[in-house]
Protein backbone atom coordinates (compact mmCIF):
# COMPACT_ATOMS: atom_id res chain seq x y z
CA UNK A 1 0.00 0.00 0.00
CA UNK A 2 3.05 2.28 -0.25
CA UNK A 3 2.41 3.05 -3.93
CA UNK A 4 0.45 6.22 -4.53
CA UNK A 5 -2.16 4.53 -6.73
CA UNK A 6 -2.87 1.93 -4.07
CA UNK A 7 -4.02 4.52 -1.49
CA UNK A 8 -7.30 4.98 -3.28
CA UNK A 9 -10.49 4.95 -1.23
CA UNK A 10 -8.52 5.99 1.84
CA UNK A 11 -8.51 9.36 3.66
CA UNK A 12 -4.83 9.76 2.82
CA UNK A 13 -5.68 9.70 -0.89
CA UNK A 14 -8.18 12.57 -0.61
CA UNK A 15 -5.88 14.60 1.63
CA UNK A 16 -3.03 14.46 -0.92
CA UNK A 17 -5.31 15.22 -3.87
CA UNK A 18 -7.04 18.19 -2.18
CA UNK A 19 -3.72 19.58 -0.98
CA UNK A 20 -2.43 19.51 -4.55
CA UNK A 21 -5.51 21.40 -5.73
CA UNK A 22 -5.05 24.05 -3.00
CA UNK A 23 -1.36 24.43 -3.98
CA UNK A 24 -2.36 25.04 -7.59
CA UNK A 25 -4.76 27.80 -6.57
CA UNK A 26 -2.21 29.41 -4.22
CA UNK A 27 0.58 29.24 -6.82
CA UNK A 28 -1.67 30.90 -9.40
CA UNK A 29 -2.50 33.75 -7.00
CA UNK A 30 1.17 34.34 -6.18
CA UNK A 31 2.14 34.34 -9.87
CA UNK A 32 -0.59 36.82 -10.81
CA UNK A 33 0.28 39.20 -7.94
CA UNK A 34 3.97 39.06 -8.84
CA UNK A 35 3.33 39.88 -12.48
CA UNK A 36 0.88 42.71 -11.61
CA UNK A 37 3.22 44.41 -9.14
CA UNK A 38 6.18 44.09 -11.53
CA UNK A 39 8.70 43.31 -8.81
CA UNK A 40 11.44 42.09 -11.11
CA UNK A 41 12.14 39.29 -13.56
CA UNK A 42 13.95 37.09 -11.06
CA UNK A 43 11.02 36.88 -8.68
CA UNK A 44 8.65 36.38 -11.58
CA UNK A 45 10.80 33.49 -12.84
CA UNK A 46 10.87 31.81 -9.42
CA UNK A 47 7.12 32.09 -8.91
CA UNK A 48 6.55 30.80 -12.45
CA UNK A 49 8.89 27.86 -11.83
CA UNK A 50 7.09 27.09 -8.56
CA UNK A 51 3.74 27.21 -10.30
CA UNK A 52 4.99 24.88 -13.03
CA UNK A 53 6.19 22.31 -10.48
CA UNK A 54 2.92 22.46 -8.55
CA UNK A 55 0.90 22.06 -11.71
CA UNK A 56 2.93 19.07 -12.89
CA UNK A 57 2.50 17.42 -9.50
CA UNK A 58 -1.26 18.01 -9.74
CA UNK A 59 -1.38 16.48 -13.25
CA UNK A 60 0.56 13.38 -12.10
CA UNK A 61 -1.80 12.87 -9.17
CA UNK A 62 -4.87 13.29 -11.38
CA UNK A 63 -3.44 10.81 -13.91
CA UNK A 64 -2.60 8.41 -11.11
CA UNK A 65 -6.18 8.63 -9.89
CA UNK A 66 -7.44 7.68 -13.31
CA UNK A 67 -5.04 4.71 -13.50
CA UNK A 68 -6.01 3.52 -10.01
CA UNK A 69 -9.67 3.21 -10.90
CA UNK A 70 -9.13 1.23 -14.11
CA UNK A 71 -10.04 -2.47 -13.94
CA UNK A 72 -7.47 -3.32 -16.56
CA UNK A 73 -4.17 -1.56 -17.32
CA UNK A 74 -4.49 0.97 -20.13
CA UNK A 75 -1.89 0.45 -22.84
CA UNK A 76 -1.76 4.19 -23.33
CA UNK A 77 0.16 4.57 -20.09
CA UNK A 78 3.90 4.47 -20.61
CA UNK A 79 6.35 2.72 -18.43
CA UNK A 80 7.54 6.04 -17.03
CA UNK A 81 4.04 6.97 -15.92
CA UNK A 82 3.44 3.64 -14.27
CA UNK A 83 6.72 4.07 -12.45
CA UNK A 84 5.51 7.41 -11.12
CA UNK A 85 2.27 5.82 -9.90
CA UNK A 86 4.31 3.14 -8.14
CA UNK A 87 6.28 5.80 -6.20
CA UNK A 88 5.44 5.86 -2.49
CA UNK A 89 2.73 8.28 -1.36
CA UNK A 90 5.00 9.93 1.22
CA UNK A 91 7.22 11.16 -1.65
CA UNK A 92 4.31 13.13 -3.09
CA UNK A 93 3.34 14.35 0.37
CA UNK A 94 6.92 15.58 0.89
CA UNK A 95 6.84 17.41 -2.46
CA UNK A 96 3.57 19.09 -1.45
CA UNK A 97 5.15 20.21 1.84
CA UNK A 98 8.10 21.67 -0.08
CA UNK A 99 5.87 23.53 -2.52
CA UNK A 100 3.72 24.70 0.37
CA UNK A 101 6.77 26.17 2.14
CA UNK A 102 7.77 27.96 -1.04
CA UNK A 103 4.25 29.34 -1.42
CA UNK A 104 4.33 30.53 2.18
CA UNK A 105 7.55 32.37 1.53
CA UNK A 106 6.13 33.96 -1.62
CA UNK A 107 2.95 35.05 0.23
CA UNK A 108 5.03 36.55 3.05
CA UNK A 109 7.21 38.41 0.56
CA UNK A 110 4.10 39.71 -1.22
CA UNK A 111 2.52 40.87 2.06
CA UNK A 112 5.67 42.74 3.10
CA UNK A 113 5.91 44.37 -0.31
CA UNK A 114 2.31 45.57 -0.15
CA UNK A 115 2.91 47.08 3.28
CA UNK A 116 5.96 49.08 2.13
CA UNK A 117 5.06 49.86 -1.52
CA UNK A 118 2.19 51.48 -3.35
CA UNK A 119 0.62 48.83 -5.51
CA UNK A 120 -2.06 49.20 -8.19
CA UNK A 121 -4.47 47.32 -5.93
CA UNK A 122 -3.77 49.71 -3.06
CA UNK A 123 -4.32 52.68 -5.37
CA UNK A 124 -7.58 51.24 -6.60
CA UNK A 125 -8.78 50.46 -3.07
CA UNK A 126 -7.89 53.98 -1.96
CA UNK A 127 -9.74 55.49 -4.90
CA UNK A 128 -12.77 53.34 -4.10
CA UNK A 129 -12.80 54.69 -0.55
CA UNK A 130 -12.90 58.32 -1.70
CA UNK A 131 -16.18 60.13 -0.88
CA UNK A 132 -15.99 61.77 -4.32
CA UNK A 133 -16.56 59.88 -7.51
CA UNK A 134 -13.79 59.87 -10.09
CA UNK A 135 -13.48 58.61 -13.65
CA UNK A 136 -10.41 58.86 -15.90
CA UNK A 137 -10.92 58.01 -19.54
CA UNK A 138 -9.27 58.24 -22.92
CA UNK A 139 -10.37 60.77 -25.49
CA UNK A 140 -12.61 58.15 -27.14
CA UNK A 141 -14.48 57.53 -23.86
CA UNK A 142 -12.71 54.30 -22.84
CA UNK A 143 -12.71 54.17 -19.03
CA UNK A 144 -9.22 53.75 -17.58
CA UNK A 145 -10.06 54.22 -13.93
CA UNK A 146 -13.34 54.59 -12.03
CA UNK A 147 -14.22 54.15 -8.38
CA UNK A 148 -17.26 52.75 -6.62
CA UNK A 149 -18.79 56.15 -5.97
CA UNK A 150 -19.02 57.25 -9.59
CA UNK A 151 -20.21 53.82 -10.67
CA UNK A 152 -23.02 54.03 -8.12
CA UNK A 153 -23.98 57.46 -9.46
CA UNK A 154 -23.85 56.14 -13.04
CA UNK A 155 -26.20 53.26 -12.16
CA UNK A 156 -28.63 55.72 -10.56
CA UNK A 157 -28.63 57.92 -13.65
CA UNK A 158 -28.46 55.36 -16.47
CA UNK A 159 -29.30 52.01 -14.88
CA UNK A 160 -25.99 50.51 -16.04
CA UNK A 161 -22.27 50.47 -15.27
CA UNK A 162 -19.89 53.18 -16.41
CA UNK A 163 -18.31 51.98 -19.66
CA UNK A 164 -18.43 55.02 -21.98
CA UNK A 165 -17.29 58.28 -20.40
CA UNK A 166 -18.33 60.41 -23.41
CA UNK A 167 -21.90 59.13 -23.27
CA UNK A 168 -21.96 59.55 -19.51
CA UNK A 169 -20.87 63.19 -19.85
CA UNK A 170 -23.66 63.82 -22.37
CA UNK A 171 -26.21 62.39 -19.94
CA UNK A 172 -24.86 64.63 -17.18
CA UNK A 173 -25.24 67.73 -19.34
CA UNK A 174 -28.77 66.71 -20.31
CA UNK A 175 -29.98 66.00 -16.77
CA UNK A 176 -28.14 68.77 -14.93
CA UNK A 177 -28.09 72.52 -14.47
CA UNK A 178 -24.90 74.23 -15.58
CA UNK A 179 -23.29 76.63 -13.12
CA UNK A 180 -20.09 78.04 -14.56
CA UNK A 181 -17.72 75.19 -15.35
CA UNK A 182 -19.68 72.75 -13.18
CA UNK A 183 -23.02 70.95 -13.48
CA UNK A 184 -25.50 70.30 -10.67
CA UNK A 185 -27.71 67.23 -10.98
CA UNK A 186 -30.60 66.30 -8.69
CA UNK A 187 -30.43 62.53 -8.30
CA UNK A 188 -33.47 60.20 -8.05
CA UNK A 189 -32.76 59.68 -4.33
CA UNK A 190 -33.04 63.43 -3.71
CA UNK A 191 -29.31 64.15 -3.30
CA UNK A 192 -27.55 66.91 -5.23
CA UNK A 193 -24.37 65.98 -7.11
CA UNK A 194 -21.85 68.40 -8.57
CA UNK A 195 -19.99 67.23 -11.69
CA UNK A 196 -16.78 68.79 -13.03
CA UNK A 197 -14.56 67.87 -15.94
CA UNK A 198 -10.92 68.63 -16.72
CA UNK A 199 -7.91 67.27 -18.63
CA UNK A 200 -4.92 65.23 -17.46
CA UNK A 201 -1.65 64.67 -19.33
CA UNK A 202 0.40 61.54 -18.63
CA UNK A 203 3.33 60.28 -20.75
CA UNK A 204 2.26 62.54 -23.59
CA UNK A 205 -1.34 61.26 -23.63
CA UNK A 206 -4.33 63.41 -22.72
CA UNK A 207 -7.06 61.95 -20.52
CA UNK A 208 -10.45 63.26 -19.45
CA UNK A 209 -11.25 63.33 -15.75
CA UNK A 210 -14.80 63.51 -14.41
CA UNK A 211 -15.32 64.09 -10.69
CA UNK A 212 -18.60 64.04 -8.79
CA UNK A 213 -19.18 65.41 -5.29
CA UNK A 214 -22.18 65.16 -3.01
CA UNK A 215 -23.14 68.79 -2.26
CA UNK A 216 -26.59 68.11 -0.83
CA UNK A 217 -25.86 69.77 2.52
CA UNK A 218 -24.17 72.80 0.93
CA UNK A 219 -26.96 73.16 -1.63
CA UNK A 220 -29.62 73.11 1.08
CA UNK A 221 -27.71 75.72 3.04
CA UNK A 222 -27.47 77.84 -0.12
CA UNK A 223 -31.20 77.46 -0.75
CA UNK A 224 -31.91 78.44 2.86
CA UNK A 225 -29.66 81.49 2.52
CA UNK A 226 -31.43 82.49 -0.68
CA UNK A 227 -34.79 82.20 1.07
CA UNK A 228 -33.51 84.24 3.99
CA UNK A 229 -32.10 86.85 1.61
CA UNK A 230 -35.47 87.07 -0.09
CA UNK A 231 -37.18 87.52 3.28
CA UNK A 232 -34.56 90.10 4.23
CA UNK A 233 -35.18 92.03 1.02
CA UNK A 234 -38.90 91.87 1.73
CA UNK A 235 -38.31 93.14 5.26
CA UNK A 236 -36.11 95.94 3.93
CA UNK A 237 -38.82 96.89 1.44
CA UNK A 238 -41.42 96.92 4.20
CA UNK A 239 -39.13 98.89 6.48
CA UNK A 240 -38.69 101.44 3.73
CA UNK A 241 -42.43 101.66 3.30
CA UNK A 242 -42.89 101.94 7.06
CA UNK A 243 -40.19 104.60 7.20
CA UNK A 244 -41.90 106.60 4.50
CA UNK A 245 -45.25 106.05 6.19
CA UNK A 246 -43.77 107.01 9.55
CA UNK A 247 -42.51 110.23 8.05
CA UNK A 248 -45.96 110.97 6.70
CA UNK A 249 -47.51 110.01 10.03
CA UNK A 250 -45.07 112.26 11.89
CA UNK A 251 -45.93 115.17 9.66
CA UNK A 252 -49.63 114.44 10.05
CA UNK A 253 -49.25 114.20 13.82
CA UNK A 254 -47.35 117.47 14.00
CA UNK A 255 -50.02 119.10 11.88
CA UNK A 256 -52.70 117.68 14.19
CA UNK A 257 -50.81 118.93 17.24
CA UNK A 258 -50.46 122.35 15.65
CA UNK A 259 -54.18 122.43 14.87
CA UNK A 260 -55.01 121.36 18.43
CA UNK A 261 -52.71 124.03 19.87
CA UNK A 262 -54.19 126.65 17.58
CA UNK A 263 -57.67 125.52 18.59
CA UNK A 264 -56.81 125.82 22.29
CA UNK A 265 -55.21 129.22 21.87
CA UNK A 266 -58.13 130.48 19.85
CA UNK A 267 -60.47 129.18 22.55
CA UNK A 268 -58.47 130.98 25.19
CA UNK A 269 -58.58 134.25 23.28
CA UNK A 270 -62.34 133.96 22.86
CA UNK A 271 -62.78 133.13 26.54
CA UNK A 272 -60.58 136.09 27.46
CA UNK A 273 -62.71 138.32 25.28
CA UNK A 274 -65.94 137.06 26.83
CA UNK A 275 -64.60 137.45 30.35
CA UNK A 276 -63.42 141.00 29.58
CA UNK A 277 -66.86 141.96 28.36
CA UNK A 278 -68.46 140.50 31.50
CA UNK A 279 -65.89 141.79 33.97
CA UNK A 280 -64.23 144.89 32.48
CA UNK A 281 -63.14 146.18 35.88
CA UNK A 282 -60.95 143.14 36.71
CA UNK A 283 -59.17 142.55 33.42
CA UNK A 284 -56.42 144.22 31.46
CA UNK A 285 -57.99 145.32 28.19
CA UNK A 286 -54.60 145.94 26.57
CA UNK A 287 -53.49 142.33 27.23
CA UNK A 288 -56.71 140.98 25.76
CA UNK A 289 -56.34 143.21 22.74
CA UNK A 290 -52.75 142.18 22.26
CA UNK A 291 -53.60 138.49 22.49
CA UNK A 292 -56.46 138.92 20.04
CA UNK A 293 -54.25 140.76 17.55
CA UNK A 294 -51.51 138.15 17.94
CA UNK A 295 -53.96 135.36 17.13
CA UNK A 296 -55.30 137.26 14.13
CA UNK A 297 -51.78 137.93 12.94
CA UNK A 298 -50.95 134.24 13.18
CA UNK A 299 -54.12 133.24 11.32
CA UNK A 300 -53.69 135.83 8.60
CA UNK A 301 -49.88 135.39 8.48
CA UNK A 302 -49.30 139.12 8.73
CA UNK A 303 -45.97 140.53 9.86
CA UNK A 304 -46.61 143.50 12.13
CA UNK A 305 -44.32 145.50 14.34
CA UNK A 306 -44.72 144.63 18.00
CA UNK A 307 -46.22 147.27 20.19
CA UNK A 308 -45.29 147.85 23.80
CA UNK A 309 -48.28 145.84 24.93
CA UNK A 310 -47.26 142.91 22.71
CA UNK A 311 -43.77 143.08 24.08
CA UNK A 312 -45.22 142.88 27.61
CA UNK A 313 -47.15 139.73 26.68
CA UNK A 314 -44.13 138.14 24.94
CA UNK A 315 -41.96 138.80 27.97
CA UNK A 316 -44.21 136.39 29.80
CA UNK A 317 -43.01 133.73 27.36
CA UNK A 318 -39.68 133.62 29.09
CA UNK A 319 -41.40 131.06 31.33
CA UNK A 320 -44.29 129.22 29.75
CA UNK A 321 -45.71 128.23 33.11
CA UNK A 322 -45.92 131.83 34.28
CA UNK A 323 -47.40 132.85 30.94
CA UNK A 324 -50.01 130.09 31.23
CA UNK A 325 -51.01 131.23 34.72
CA UNK A 326 -51.44 134.76 33.40
CA UNK A 327 -53.55 133.52 30.48
CA UNK A 328 -55.66 131.38 32.82
CA UNK A 329 -56.32 134.42 34.99
CA UNK A 330 -57.27 136.44 31.92
CA UNK A 331 -60.15 134.03 31.14
CA UNK A 332 -61.50 134.33 34.68
CA UNK A 333 -60.09 131.17 36.21
CA UNK A 334 -58.20 131.09 39.46
CA UNK A 335 -55.41 128.51 39.43
CA UNK A 336 -53.99 127.35 42.75
CA UNK A 337 -50.85 125.26 42.84
CA UNK A 338 -49.88 123.37 46.01
CA UNK A 339 -46.53 121.73 46.34
CA UNK A 340 -42.99 122.39 45.18
CA UNK A 341 -42.82 123.74 41.64
CA UNK A 342 -40.56 121.78 39.27
CA UNK A 343 -37.31 123.40 38.18
CA UNK A 344 -36.59 121.58 34.94
CA UNK A 345 -38.07 122.97 31.74
CA UNK A 346 -39.63 119.66 30.63
CA UNK A 347 -41.94 119.23 33.59
CA UNK A 348 -42.74 122.97 33.73
CA UNK A 349 -43.84 122.87 30.06
CA UNK A 350 -46.02 119.79 30.65
CA UNK A 351 -47.49 121.28 33.84
CA UNK A 352 -48.28 124.49 31.98
CA UNK A 353 -49.95 122.50 29.21
CA UNK A 354 -52.05 120.56 31.73
CA UNK A 355 -53.15 123.71 33.67
CA UNK A 356 -54.04 125.47 30.45
CA UNK A 357 -56.13 122.57 29.19
CA UNK A 358 -57.95 122.08 32.52
CA UNK A 359 -58.68 125.83 32.82
CA UNK A 360 -60.14 126.07 29.32
CA UNK A 361 -62.29 122.92 29.83
CA UNK A 362 -63.47 124.26 33.23
CA UNK A 363 -64.86 127.37 31.58
CA UNK A 364 -66.17 125.73 28.42
CA UNK A 365 -67.70 122.55 29.77
CA UNK A 366 -67.94 122.66 33.58
CA UNK A 367 -69.00 126.33 34.01
CA UNK A 368 -66.41 126.73 36.78
CA UNK A 369 -63.85 129.41 37.67
CA UNK A 370 -61.29 127.59 39.88
CA UNK A 371 -58.80 124.80 39.41
CA UNK A 372 -56.49 123.18 41.95
CA UNK A 373 -53.16 121.54 41.10
CA UNK A 374 -51.50 119.37 43.75
CA UNK A 375 -47.84 118.58 43.13
CA UNK A 376 -46.06 115.78 44.96
CA UNK A 377 -42.61 114.27 44.51
CA UNK A 378 -42.38 110.47 44.58
CA UNK A 379 -38.74 109.53 44.31
CA UNK A 380 -37.46 111.13 41.12
CA UNK A 381 -40.96 111.40 39.64
CA UNK A 382 -43.48 114.22 40.01
CA UNK A 383 -47.18 113.45 40.35
CA UNK A 384 -49.77 116.08 39.46
CA UNK A 385 -53.48 115.98 40.43
CA UNK A 386 -55.73 118.69 38.95
CA UNK A 387 -59.41 119.21 39.86
CA UNK A 388 -61.94 122.05 39.39
CA UNK A 389 -65.07 123.47 41.01
CA UNK A 390 -67.28 123.01 37.99
CA UNK A 391 -70.03 120.55 37.24
CA UNK A 392 -69.14 116.88 37.04
CA UNK A 393 -68.98 115.42 33.53
CA UNK A 394 -72.19 113.76 32.31
CA UNK A 395 -70.25 110.80 31.00
CA UNK A 396 -66.76 109.57 30.24
CA UNK A 397 -64.55 112.44 29.13
CA UNK A 398 -63.49 111.92 25.52
CA UNK A 399 -59.81 112.62 24.99
CA UNK A 400 -59.64 114.76 21.88
CA UNK A 401 -58.03 117.99 20.90
CA UNK A 402 -56.07 119.40 23.83
CA UNK A 403 -56.32 116.37 26.13
CA UNK A 404 -55.11 114.05 23.35
CA UNK A 405 -52.25 116.40 22.59
CA UNK A 406 -51.35 116.50 26.29
CA UNK A 407 -51.33 112.70 26.51
CA UNK A 408 -48.98 112.43 23.56
CA UNK A 409 -46.59 114.96 25.05
CA UNK A 410 -46.58 113.18 28.44
CA UNK A 411 -46.07 109.72 26.99
CA UNK A 412 -43.30 110.91 24.66
CA UNK A 413 -41.13 111.66 27.72
CA UNK A 414 -42.02 108.37 29.43
CA UNK A 415 -44.79 109.71 31.68
CA UNK A 416 -48.34 108.50 32.37
CA UNK A 417 -51.71 110.25 32.22
CA UNK A 418 -55.14 109.16 33.47
CA UNK A 419 -58.49 110.97 33.46
CA UNK A 420 -61.31 110.41 35.96
CA UNK A 421 -64.87 111.45 35.06
CA UNK A 422 -66.85 110.49 38.19
CA UNK A 423 -67.73 111.69 40.72
CA UNK A 424 -65.71 114.75 39.63
CA UNK A 425 -63.22 115.50 36.93
CA UNK A 426 -59.63 114.64 37.98
CA UNK A 427 -56.52 114.72 35.81
CA UNK A 428 -53.56 112.62 37.02
CA UNK A 429 -50.05 113.03 35.62
CA UNK A 430 -46.85 111.17 36.50
CA UNK A 431 -43.80 112.92 35.08
CA UNK A 432 -40.38 111.21 35.16
CA UNK A 433 -37.45 112.97 36.75
CA UNK A 434 -34.89 112.67 33.93
CA UNK A 435 -36.43 113.83 30.67
CA UNK A 436 -35.65 116.14 27.79
CA UNK A 437 -38.43 117.92 26.04
CA UNK A 438 -38.22 118.29 22.30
Amino acid sequence: MNAMWMTKNHLLWYAIELTALALVIGGLIVLINTLRTQRGKRLAFLTGLNMTGIFLLFLILMDCARYAYLTEPDPRYQFFQVALFEAPWWLYAAMEVLFGLLLGWFFRNDFQYRRSHLTPEAIHETVDLLPEGICISSADGTVRLSNLQINTVCRQMTGGVLSDAVRFQEQIETAGEKQGEEILVRMPDGTIRRFSRDKLTENGEIYDRITVTDVTAQYRVTEELQKKNERLRDIQRRMKEVSELSGDMFIAREEANARATLHNQLGQVLLMGRYTLEHPESTDANMVLTATREMNRFLLREAEVLTEAETEVNNLGEDLLQQTLAMVKSIGVTAEIHGEMPNDSTRRVLLAHAIQECAVNTVKHAEGDWINAELKKEGVSLTVRITNNGKAPKGIVAESGGLLSLRRSVEEVGGRMTVESQPVFVLHLTLPGSTSYQ
